[in-house]
């Protein structure tokens, strides 16, 4: 009898305890599990949108290869609109930035490298970015607004890349001086081994060391 009084306190005790209680740990089991398989959704949604980018990104190097650059544009607006927090959207308007310098398209190779900068937040393309962005607008003697972007910021490891370009817009606008100036720090920010050494070595001497 005792025992069945016993049992009967702890039966009391547990209906007692869920309704006091029980809505609130429904609630939280049904938070953890909503948010379990909303997790689990957004990976299964990650994973489905970098299949979809990589298919699409297949296509446009076999569109590279082929140079076709009306087909370029068109899949690197795909993917730049579907895809634009995809890795292979920033490397395809980098490659498609290229092409389009290559066939003298300047307009597109200058719009697919400011997306790379306003999109992307990989410090290394970012500093590419800048440089080739530079690159294009030397040669569309646009000389200040590339050595704006030679004065953003970038890892120190590219300063050898920045200060070489840097003379290189300097001479072109006639300031021999600081072209100067600027190839000497390119130099001494150089790694003693490296490949870009003896060119810039050649014009430090072109504008008289």
């Amino acid at each position: 009898m005792a025992y069945d009084l016993q049992e009967q306190e702890q039966i009391d005790s547990l209906k007692l305890f869920w309704t006091q209680w029980g809505k609130l740990i429904g609630g939280a089991v049904l938070a953890v599990s909503v948010g379990f398989l909303g997790f689990k959704g957004w990976q299964y949604y990650q994973r489905t949108q970098a299949e979809a980018a990589a298919v699409v990104y297949s296509q446009l190097q076999d569109q590279l290869q082929a140079g076709k650059l009306d087909d370029v544009k068109a899949t690197v607006e795909l993917l730049e609109r579907d895809y634009r927090s995809s890795q292979l959207a920033a490397n395809a308007a980098m490659l498609a930035a290229k092409l389009a310098f290559e066939r003298n398209d300047a307009g597109f190779a200058r719009a697919q490298l400011k997306w790379v900068l306003a999109q992307s937040n990989d410090e290394t393309l970012q500093a590419v970015a800048h440089l080739r962005l530079a690159s294009v607008l030397l040669d569309d003697k646009q000389f200040d607004a590339a050595l704006a972007e030679l004065g953003s910021p970038h890892p120190a490891a590219f300063d050898s890349l920045f200060l070489d370009l840097k003379g290189d817009v300097l001479v072109a606008r006639g300031d021999n001086n600081g072209a100067r100036e600027s190839y000497k720090a390119a130099l001494a920010k150089a790694a003693l081994d490296a490949p870009a050494r003896d060119f810039i070595q050649t014009k430090l001497d072109s504008v008289g060391n």
